[in-house]
């Protein structure tokens, strides 16, 4: 990713287009940890899984708020949170949101057992399972938090394939009725291989990008064809140029005076 490409992100990450005035004011000082806003945030949070914007800050703020008071916390609400998250991969939002869960009223790994300093194991603790084994998100061990972790993980890993055939699968049909109520939600993911696709390719077959984006046929030949400088022919796309799939030599010129040429020949000879 280039720098201007990074700056440019960092600046929509910090301050969407899509953010409300009074939403601004609200995350820009310390009013941001009044629990009397939390409805307001919450409210904010719906507009964004009705219209398919993200502002992470702001959901971040929620999560916060559940954990400085931890009565208020709203698991459905956490969910959504994590689910808005789910899609700004590669950024690292959704760890973000998992750290801030971390002392939320949700199930987590058991803590191990003290042994008496001194003691030995009895048989029982020798052969008690390990709670490692239990599949969790950091230590958070809800169901569906793991689930929700594991599509992250697919999507980090430019696993796109993997992603859409585990989504699919019985074992997460929670996640998709959660998935249900996000606006744009499948656009969203596709946006994410996208971006993927720019980076490492300046050609790429149909059927292979099709897989990336859970797309086939019209559906896919329409999608592309909505992407400003994407071309659809003979069974393969061209990917538009951009600064991370364009090789360029790199010229470096070095400013070196006489001077400090004569100290390098000088060291040299005897070295």
């Amino acid at each position: 990713m280039t720098t201007d490409t990074a700056s440019a992100s960092a600046s929509q990450w910090t301050s969407p287009a899509s953010r409300p005035a009074h939403i601004e004011e609200l995350i820009s000082g310390v009013d941001r940890y009044n629990p009397q806003n939390l409805a307001v945030l919450v409210e904010y949070l719906q507009q964004q899984l009705d219209s398919g914007a993200y502002d992470c800050l702001a959901n971040l703020a929620i999560l916060k708020l559940f954990q400085f008071n931890a009565g208020d916390f709203d698991y459905g609400v956490a969910i959504s949170v994590l689910l808005k998250a789910l899609t700004a991969a590669p950024y690292p939002d959704f760890s973000l949101c998992l750290a801030l869960l971390g002392e939320a009223p949700v199930a987590v790994l058991p803590a191990p057992a003290e042994v008496e300093e001194g003691a030995d194991p009895t048989p029982a603790d020798a052969t008690a399972p390990s709670t490692s084994t239990q599949p969790s998100a950091g230590h958070l061990a809800d169901p569906l938090i793991v689930r929700l972790a594991q599509l992250s993980a697919l999507l980090h890993g430019a696993r796109f394939r993997a992603f859409w055939s585990t989504l699919a699968s019985a074992e997460f049909e929670d996640v998709r009725e959660a998935v249900a109520n996000v606006a744009s939600f499948d656009d969203a993911v596709r946006s994410v291989a996208l971006q993927s696709v720019k980076g490492a390719f300046r050609a790429i077959s149909e059927e292979r990008l099709g897989s990336y984006l859970n797309l086939s046929g019209k559906e896919l030949a329409s999608y592309i064809e909505q992407q400003a400088g994407w071309k659809l022919a003979d069974g393969s796309v061209q990917v538009p140029a951009n600064p991370d799939n364009e090789v360029k030599a790199t010229v470096i010129r070095e400013d070196l005076q006489l001077d400090q040429l004569t100290k390098f020949l000088t060291q040299a000879q005897t070295a």
